[in-house]
């Protein structure tokens, strides 16, 4: 049995969770809905990170652990420059890692990232109630994107 990297893995999730917030959606579950589309996004751009950035799961310092997250290594110094954690990310952060013109397409694509500037994993801690009906839609929106320009990526071998 091969094993899967951990590209693989992001770019599945991120399926899993964008088909079950729809299903949250569709079943007026606005908080974990919410909650999936951002974990849907994350991983769909960290999958896209590790197959076309110099972004890596590598350990952080040697003979480390890999990494939790992918990370990118300032060329200076080879100490971490950038860790991809949990959402919002500044969408030029994403689109800075790629070069020519694949840049400008990554760049324009992303910006619906601001969607989730107020989005945060920490809000599966709280009660809900402050969850908004047309921001869970907008966000759902702006997940399809990037979902099909993840999908797009995975099949040519290369960004839109």
């Amino acid at each position: 049995m091969s094993v899967k990297s951990q590209e693989h893995h992001y770019a599945h999730a991120a399926l899993r969770h964008f088909k079950d917030a729809v299903f949250l959606l569709d079943n007026a579950r606005l908080p974990n809905a919410d909650y999936h589309f951002g974990f849907a996004v994350e991983c769909a751009l960290k999958s896209l990170l590790l197959r076309f950035t110099a972004a890596t799961m590598d350990p952080k310092k040697p003979g480390g652990q890999p990494a939790k997250a992918p990370w990118v290594k300032d060329p200076a110094t080879g100490k971490v420059a950038h860790s991809y954690s949990h959402l919002p990310w500044v969408a030029t952060d994403v689109a800075l890692l790629t070069h020519g013109r694949s840049a400008t397409r990554l760049s324009a694509a992303l910006g619906g990232l601001t969607a989730f500037d107020t989005w945060s994993v920490d809000h599966r801690y709280l009660d809900g109630s402050s969850v908004v009906e047309a921001d869970v839609r907008h966000r759902r929106t702006v997940a399809e994107n990037i979902l099909r320009l993840h999908e797009q990526a995975l099949i040519t071998g290369r960004l839109p």
